[in-house]
């Protein structure tokens, strides 16, 4: 069993358990607590909507963060290891994923021309990985410079707006046609 816990479960635990982990436990449910008001409480978007964009940035984040994180680039290293952790479970499946739904039902909501949300969600991504990085160490960066990440969620929120148009105008030729 000692073997074991060597081998699987000690690799993925923390190095030590500090200011990054409870800051990531932190934002984990306030970002449980953003879907659940964005799907339960106050759902604009349509359940296939919510699906499809958290799957989209679900796929992002797990890519990215794999060809980003990790040899031949090795750019950054997330919590407190070079190769995984089990927080990174939770930023990667959860947060990531639940931000950019919890803006895009904004974008839903809120009648704002697409380059004010852009800049708006770039700017709110941006400020919220330069708490993580500066205030609670949640990244290490090796090679990478933030302005790589305000270009990176250019990209991103770029790609989730042009999907959301596309998904929604689909979705919305689907209804009009059932009727």
């Amino acid at each position: 069993m000692s073997e074991t816990y060597e081998r699987t479960i000690k690799p993925i635990l923390p190095k030590t358990f500090d200011e990054n982990e409870w800051f990531a436990i932190f934002i984990t449910e306030l970002v449980l607590s953003a879907v659940y008001y964005v799907t339960i409480k106050n759902r604009k978007l349509l359940w296939s909507q919510i699906i499809c964009i958290s799957l989209l940035n679900l796929q992002m984040t797990t890519v990215g963060d794999y060809f980003l994180a990790m040899p031949p680039y090795d750019f950054y290293d997330t919590v407190d290891r070079n190769s995984g952790e089990l927080t990174d479970v939770f930023l990667q499946n959860i947060v990531y994923p639940g931000t950019v739904l919890f803006i895009m039902h904004w974008y839903k909501r809120i009648p704002l021309n697409k380059l004010s949300f852009l800049v708006l969600s770039v700017l709110l991504l941006s400020t919220l990985e330069g708490i993580s990085v500066y205030f609670f160490h949640l990244f290490t960066y090796k090679s990478w410079k933030f302005y790589y990440s305000v270009i990176f969620y250019t990209i991103t929120m770029v790609l989730n707006l042009v999907f959301y148009e596309k998904l929604h105008n689909f979705l919305q030729g689907r209804m009009a046609a059932a009727k």
